[in-house]
């Protein structure tokens, strides 16, 4: 019986040591893996928590035309900011703040909650009360430092525009993050309290000119509390970008825009308050200028833009509304060129036959007009060529009524219109229409119509490049604003090389027939007052588009010179009457800006 005891004493002993054994391992193994496989994990994970990261902001970088002038650049500028973990007494220091700073006390307390409280505050990063505090303010908040322990003034990047506002809507302007934007680029380190580029460049090529942020690392205690500063790393200033645009072509084509409205406005055309001028190489597809007015000063957005001038740019004639890229509009007569190549090309017309232009002939092109005839003449009888020159609708009236829409369409659509053009902007370009039988059918008066360009629209922009491929007999390169992009140590990080975008086959009889013909627009047709005395050959077209009930858009679009071709310039006007008198003189400024450039 003693021996039967004793056995099962040893043997639930030995289970015992058994488990405890067990035991004994399972938490040796523990230590083993906290302590050595994961120990570094731990180590990060017990320094994350007692260290914070606290951003600073790096300058975004620099904007230059293509001879170096700066257009956008980065200044030092003083924000004005709370830490309220670290006020004394808050309600006394909130007041005092309230008086310094001419802030409702409840503006300073929603600004405060909305960095340091709720599900995305960060009670450790300081809250912004006020950017780019003016000198008073900042003399202010300087003399009573002492009863203000939980305020700081930080120095921060800013962005500046030195030559205000030449090439704003080109350039575009920069804005604190929304929260639809900071969904989207959260992934990319975007924080609430960043600044975006909203538009222009600054929003196209963000990737390149958001700098990379530095970091303060301070220690904070347990209920995230700021205790000391441990160490900083400093930031690095984003890309600088050389754009394509020649700074004095650029200026001269803004100033001849607000000179030629102001002067429409002052006569007959009361309603012409807006317009767009593109100057691009079609070598390269390089843009040298691009235009549009009214416009703005990306430094009026600086650090916000206030409510009169928000008014000024967004109501009325918007000046946000970038009218070479977005606006679609009838191209009128500048259309003219794609019509004559479908009828060349689709062996429907002849070089030496004549139209008659008469008001005796109007039945036949239901009661349609050529614009001539509200002056008392006539143009008589007229050949393709001299009716391009002469922009006679009747000879093109007759030649809508032998192509369909189809192949008017196709003629066009191969040098690129009703398609984005492929350039890199925001926002998006517009497309236009060159509506096919696949849209509408279309009645034989609208054919008629569609001839002369008022059944489609286009972009100032579509036209320059579509008149480059005129001009180079075929090739259409794609339109590009950035040559390079070069880091802060100076090295070129990436060239935006020339892209052919696609190519126009035509008849060696119709290159020469478009050559012919637009080559004396200026010389002896619509164009000719505009560009006398010029010194160099341009070929071109002018349009004026009906858009009633108002005033037509006026257009010209042409390049220079015509046999080895540089520059080709579109411009138009809106509501500012015949394209000869209203926009073929400021792309005369234009191209005489471009020839007499000292690096030319």
């Amino acid at each position: 019986m003693m021996n039967r005891r004793r056995t099962r004493s040893d043997r639930r002993l030995r289970v015992f040591q058994i488990f405890a054994l067990c035991l004994f391992a399972v938490l040796a193994g523990r230590l083993w893996q906290l302590q050595i496989i994961k120990g570094d994990y731990y180590e990060r994970r017990a320094t994350a928590n007692r260290l914070a990261l606290v951003p600073i902001s790096a300058p975004r970088g620099i904007i230059t035309d293509r001879h170096g002038e700066i257009l956008a650049t980065s200044r030092m500028a003083y924000t004005i900011s709370a830490v309220p973990q670290e006020f004394s007494d808050r309600e006394a220091e909130v007041q005092l703040l309230s008086e310094l700073l001419e802030m409702p006390v409840e503006e300073i307390e929603a600004k405060i909650a909305g960095q340091t409280e709720g599900r995305y505050g960060v009670p450790y990063v300081p809250a912004r009360l006020i950017e780019d505090a003016p000198p008073h303010i900042l003399v202010r908040v300087s003399e009573h430092r002492v009863e203000l322990p939980g305020v700081i003034i930080e120095e921060e990047p800013y962005r500046s525009y030195p030559c205000g506002t030449l090439a704003g809507p080109i350039i575009g302007y920069v804005g604190l993050i929304n929260q639809e934007e900071l969904a989207s680029f959260a992934e990319r380190g975007y924080r609430s309290r960043d600044r975006i580029g909203k538009s222009g460049i600054e929003r196209e090529y963000e990737q390149y000119l958001r700098g990379q942020d530095g970091v303060t690392e301070v220690e904070v205690d347990s209920l995230s509390r700021p205790v000391a500063t441990v160490g900083a790393e400093a930031p690095v200033a984003g890309y600088t970008l050389v754009l394509t645009l020649d700074g004095n072509v650029q200026k001269t084509a803004e100033n001849a825009l607000q000179e030629q409205l102001a002067k429409l406005q002052s006569g007959k055309y009361k309603g012409a308050k807006a317009g767009a001028a593109v100057a691009l190489d079609p070598r390269t597809g390089e843009i040298i200028a691009m235009a549009t007015e009214p416009g703005f000063d990306p430094g009026w957005f600086v650090p916000r833009i206030s409510d009169e001038r928000w008014r000024q740019v967004s109501t009325g004639v918007s000046g946000l509304f970038n009218r070479a890229v977005s606006g679609a509009y009838p191209p009128g007569s500048i259309f003219k060129p794609f019509t004559a190549m479908a009828a060349l090309e689709a062996g429907v017309a002849d070089l030496t036959e004549t139209v008659l232009c008469s008001p005796s002939v109007s039945s036949r092109y239901f009661r349609k007009r050529c614009a001539i005839w509200s002056s008392g003449r006539t143009h008589g009888r007229q050949n393709l060529t001299e009716g391009m020159i002469n922009s006679c609708n009747i000879v093109f009236y007759e030649l809508g009524g032998r192509l369909t829409a189809d192949q008017m369409a196709s003629a066009a659509k191969n040098f690129g219109l009703s398609y984005p053009t492929g350039l890199r902007f925001t926002p998006m370009e517009a497309s236009g229409a060159v509506p096919d039988s696949s849209v509408r059918k279309f009645m034989p008066g609208e054919l008629a119509s569609y001839a002369i360009g008022q059944q489609v629209t286009v972009t100032p922009l579509q036209m320059a490049v579509a008149y480059g491929g005129i001009a180079t007999r075929g090739l259409i390169h794609r339109p590009h604003l950035v040559r390079d992009a070069i880091s802060a140590d100076g090295s070129v990080v990436e060239q935006f090389a020339p892209e052919i975008m696609r190519t126009a086959v035509l008849s060696e009889r119709t290159w020469d027939y478009l050559h012919d013909s637009l080559s004396q627009v200026p010389r002896v047709g619509t164009a000719a007052y505009a560009f006398q005395g010029f010194g160099i050959p341009v070929a071109g077209k002018t349009g004026t588009a009906e858009v009633p009930p108002g005033d037509p858009h006026g257009w010209f679009v042409g390049w220079a010179p015509v046999d080895d071709p540089e520059i080709v310039v579109a411009v138009l006007i809106e509501r500012g009457g015949g394209g000869g008198s209203a926009a073929a003189p400021v792309a005369r400024r234009i191209m005489e800006a471009y020839f007499h450039s000292p690096d030319r």
